[in-house]
């Protein structure tokens, strides 16, 4: 559990990159609003459905209810009943956080385009972080993992994708001795923050994208090519091992039956997720690749 909220709130950095990546490319290449989301859901939905389905399959084999966690997570409504958003696996929440980003593209472009936009979107996410708390629903994925929350972080990244179109050596990265004092403030605060319980929880989002944007960009500099390589390599199914994760996790854990360490268990997890998540996206990308074969002739 340790391990898993260590890894959970990398989530900010994502949600920034997710910005940058997406406005970037719409600077360079814009699409019609339908054009933007026919891309994007067969990007993101129809992975996740079909890991959905096997795990509806699993939890059947369980025992479990399926019908309404299924439904849920396919028709998309589990984004408003806060015991559907993780039904079928607690990483599924960010499922619906990303796909309400994609439903406002267009507003959120406009913000960003507005005069100081990127300070609206931050104020914009605190005073949602203040009504969550306020009236109660801190706790529930529903309310705060809703896209208003990481709102700030996500026109972060477009405005940052603006910088970098106009001159890419204006993002070069920071000198050590400043990623070092950042990520280590960022983490600390972090740490207290979520220590501190609530409401401090709702505001440490800040501290975490520093800490762990900082954290990635010293890894980055220290340029061992192995370890990059590694990293770009993973890069091409990483969404496929988000998936996936949480389904190979609990199967692993029913087979073994605390059979072994817990050393052992988790790296058992690790490395047949990853696998798991590899072969996933082969077979996705050699069926497309078919389908594409086949509407050409």
């Amino acid at each position: 559990m340790m391990a898993a909220a260590f890894g959970g709130a990398g989530v900010h950095v994502f949600i920034l990159c997710s910005g940058f990546g997406l406005y970037l490319s719409y600077l360079r290449k814009p699409l019609s609003y339908k054009a933007f989301l026919k891309k994007r859901f067969g990007r993101v939905y129809w992975p996740m459905a079909v890991v959905c389905l096997v795990t509806a399959l699993w939890m059947i084999g369980q025992g479990k209810d399926v019908l309404m966690p299924l439904l849920g997570n396919l028709l998309l409504f589990k984004m408003f009943v806060p015991e559907l958003d993780c039904s079928m696996g607690g990483q599924m929440w960010f499922i619906s956080t990303i796909i309400q980003f994609y439903m406002a593209w267009p507003l959120v472009v406009r913000l960003t385009n507005t005069n100081r936009g990127w300070v609206i979107a931050l104020a914009i996410s605190l005073l949602w972080a203040l009504a969550v708390g306020m009236s109660g629903h801190a706790e529930e994925r529903v309310w705060n993992g809703f896209f208003l929350q990481y709102l700030w972080e996500f026109c972060l990244g477009m405005k940052l994708a603006e910088v970098y179109a106009k001159n890419p050596s204006a993002l070069d990265v920071p000198k050590w001795k400043y990623l070092f004092a950042a990520c280590l403030v960022g983490m600390i605060l972090t740490g207290v923050m979520g220590y501190g319980g609530f409401p401090w929880t709702l505001f440490n989002d800040i501290p975490s994208l520093v800490g762990y944007l900082s954290l990635a960009l010293l890894f980055y500099k220290l340029n061992i090519r192995r370890f990059n390589r590694f990293f770009s390599f993973t890069n091409v199914f990483s969404y496929e091992w988000y998936l996936v994760h949480i389904l190979v996790f609990e199967i692993v854990k029913s087979v073994m039956g605390g059979s072994v360490s817990p050393i052992t268990e988790f790296a058992l997890c690790l490395i047949l997720s990853y696998f798991a998540a590899w072969g996933f996206e082969v077979s996705w990308t050699y069926m497309k690749q078919r389908k594409r074969s086949f509407a050409e002739r």
